[in-house]
């Protein structure tokens, strides 16, 4: 897993070392328009290698870790299979699925259909539920909620 965090906006850039994660988000992560991205109920934002590797055969280019705007970035996580309210375990942290991530429009910087290939697989985001702190590498562990 790879952490990543910017001053506001896309690219966001892995975190050098040990990263707090708290309500508000990865702790040094910031975004410009908060009246669309962050808050409570959007404190984390999730995207897999998974789904770079497939926009990759779909022909967008120059996509990396990151590159979204998602502040965790899984590996082996199947993103698609969660639903709203399931709970992922990242390092010391606790996050719960919030909503599917709406791709914007911020995306066509790096391939005009970006938004419209990734609608539906775009990703999810998350509130924080424990916090607590996480590294590069951690693993992601998934719990249900079956209510």
């Amino acid at each position: 897993m790879q952490v990543s965090i910017s001053k506001g906006g896309m690219p966001k850039l892995p975190t050098d070392g040990p990263a707090n994660v708290n309500v508000k988000g990865v702790e040094g992560d910031w975004q410009k328009n908060r009246k669309y991205h962050g808050g409570p109920d959007r404190a984390i934002c999730l995207f897999s290698e998974e789904l770079y590797d497939a926009l990759k055969q779909k022909g967008v280019e120059g996509l990396y870790p990151g590159a979204v705007g998602e502040n965790f970035t899984t590996r082996g996580v199947d993103l698609q299979a969660l639903k709203k309210g399931d709970q992922l375990a990242v390092g010391g942290c606790v996050i719960q699925i919030v909503d599917v991530r709406v791709p914007c429009r911020n995306l066509k910087q790096w391939d005009a259909e970006l938004p419209g290939l990734i609608v539906g697989q775009s990703g999810w985001v998350c509130r924080v539920v424990k916090e607590g702190v996480v590294n590069a590498g951690d693993e992601v562990a998934v719990g249900r909620n079956d209510e």
